[in-house]
């Protein structure tokens, strides 16, 4: 009788094993298939990732600039020493390249005053 019982045990411990075995081969074949198949159907597309990268680049460069109206202008104006001076009266030194921006037109009219920083953090 018990060894009938062991042949039995035997038997449903085969056929559990061989069942859990193939539902687990499969069960990782349908995912391995489903990851594979999400990956295919959203490539990166190197255009796109491209214009993204020039696009965070441009704004960094942008964050660096100040513009400054009706700074006056003079003939021969120390357009360094000005934007440096404006600058300690805001408790602020830091390192910037300033140049004026647009043509110079007869008739006094003020072109604005482009200032880069070294920082975005000081813009």
């Amino acid at each position: 009788l018990l060894s009938v019982k062991d042949q039995q045990m035997d038997s449903i411990r085969s056929a559990v094993e061989t069942s859990v075995s193939s539902t687990v081969k499969e069960e990782i074949k349908s995912y391995s298939a489903a990851v594979q198949g999400s990956v295919k159907e959203s490539p990166v597309n190197q255009t796109v990732l491209k214009k993204v990268v020039q696009d965070v680049v441009q704004g960094e460069d942008r964050a660096k600039n100040v513009m400054i109206f009706g700074l006056e202008e003079e003939n021969d104006e120390e357009l360094n020493a000005k934007v440096d001076e404006m600058f300690q009266s805001m408790g602020e030194k830091p390192r910037v390249e300033v140049c004026r921006v647009g043509q110079k037109k007869p008739g006094g009219v003020t072109r604005p005053v482009k200032v880069t920083t070294a920082s975005s953090t000081v813009a």
